[in-house]
């Protein structure tokens, strides 16, 4: 029994002692988003000019299950941290004649863990709601895609996961004189290890990660 015990002794201490400098097991034991720590803060600048504040509130429920709540700028999001994914509340509504429309809300896998080059998901969803006797359809559709593993952009963070998202989206309000409002928008995002968000890039606005305070 000795015998057959101290090679795999060996081989379990020879593994550990690898995982510190092979980038492949450091990815695999990183939180690249984590939104598990109430009291976490990210503080981001706003490429010309103004700073975005996001902070982890406290754990709340959405959509009939337990969440942590998010403070970004003046708006609320809603995350789940599980060990292999993370979920995001949907929550899509439309404006008409005054008054909020409740579409889409529903909990979604934001990304899967771990994350490979190459990687892709693809979330969507299309229905409708009647509204003042008017019926408003619905269109969601988002492709996140990993791009590959590298530094961000400013050069502070390594081992970065980098991603495109496309989503699209269509709200038709079926009535005459309204047409299909199409929105269509792409992020490039560059997700830190033990940090999470540390960039994000889109058409018309770049944020860029300033400061992270790590919550308990």
């Amino acid at each position: 029994m000795k015998r057959t015990l101290i090679p795999m002794l060996a081989a379990i201490l020879l593994v550990a002692a690898g995982c510190g400098r092979n980038p492949l097991y450091f990815r695999m034991g990183a939180d690249y988003y984590p939104i598990d720590q109430i009291g976490s803060q990210w503080e981001y600048s706003i490429a010309g000019g103004g700073t975005l504040i996001v902070q982890v509130i406290d754990q709340t429920e959405r959509g009939e299950r337990a969440c942590y709540r998010v403070l970004t700028g003046a708006d609320y999001t809603y995350w789940i941290a599980n060990e292999g994914y993370l979920e995001f509340y949907e929550d899509h509504r439309v404006m008409f004649n005054g008054y909020e429309v409740p579409l889409y809300q529903a909990w979604v896998t934001w990304l899967d863990w771990p994350l490979t080059t190459g990687y892709s998901r693809t979330d969507s969803a299309s229905t409708f709601a009647v509204s003042q006797g008017v019926t408003i359809s619905h269109d969601w559709l988002r492709t996140s895609t990993v791009l590959g593993i590298g530094t961000s952009p400013d050069g502070r963070w390594e081992q970065c996961y980098h991603l495109v998202q496309d989503e699209t989206t269509i709200n038709w309000i079926r009535t005459p004189g309204f047409e299909p409002e199409t929105t269509v928008v792409q992020r490039e995002l560059w997700l830190a290890p033990d940090v999470g968000l540390v960039e994000r890039q889109t058409a018309d606005s770049t944020l860029t990660l300033v400061s992270y305070t790590q919550g308990n």
